[in-house]
């Protein structure tokens, strides 16, 4: 399994250079949302960023070293939402419930996050140096679906025989969220109530009988 680049060992960076990384991996990261992988060049971020391209690469060695960087920063953002919401409660339900609430909270808070993660799924699927160092699925996420998974079927929440079925629904869920719903935030908001609905039982109504 791939694994997350590690910080370059040198001096301690500046607190300028620093923010100047930080800068870069934003910029960068709504550039690769709006244009995928293949598209942006150094030269793009760069100018975004308010530097020079030979200045970039004091930062990142190559446009997929810079990816990758801003891939695992916005990965590792959503993991630690989601692990602080599920934290806070108990039960499947509960857990399910707080996710959806964050999903929409990062949504409206930092959209480029979910338009990014949207567009990273198909640039790994069309550049071969991406699959090799992305994990599909991700790792960390992987590890909290089952966390969530593995919590409900200690409660009694989900049985056995069928873990690998919900683990597919919530898969789509939360796929669909990003990809077909997070550029709209109204949008957004639907779906997530819709989807409180169904666990509340309020979203369908019994089908109406003929009357003989």
């Amino acid at each position: 399994m791939a694994k997350r680049p590690q910080a370059r060992i040198g001096r301690p960076p500046s607190s300028s250079a620093v923010e100047t990384r930080l800068r870069i991996i934003s910029v960068a990261a709504e550039l690769f949302a709006r244009q995928g992988y293949g598209i942006v060049t150094n030269k793009d971020v760069a100018a975004a960023a308010g530097i020079s391209t030979g200045a970039l690469y004091y930062y990142f060695s190559s446009k997929l070293e810079m990816y990758l960087a801003v891939y695992w920063t916005l990965q590792t953002r959503v993991d630690e939402a989601i692990a602080e919401a599920m934290g806070s409660q108990k039960t499947f339900d509960g857990r399910f419930r707080a996710i959806l609430e964050v999903a929409h909270s990062l949504n409206a808070q930092e959209p480029h996050i979910a338009q990014f993660l949207g567009t990273a799924r198909v640039d790994r699927i069309r550049h071969p140096e991406l699959q090799d160092a992305i994990p599909s699925p991700p790792g960390e996420g992987a590890r909290i679906m089952d966390e969530l998974i593995e919590g409900a079927v200690e409660t009694g929440e989900v049985i056995p025989k069928r873990r690998k079925q919900v683990e597919a629904v919530l898969q789509t869920i939360f796929v669909g969220l990003v990809d077909s719903q997070s550029d709209d935030l109204g949008r957004h908001r639907q779906a997530v109530d819709g989807l409180l609905a169904l666990l509340d039982h309020k979203l369908l109504l019994p089908a109406k009988r003929e009357a003989k």
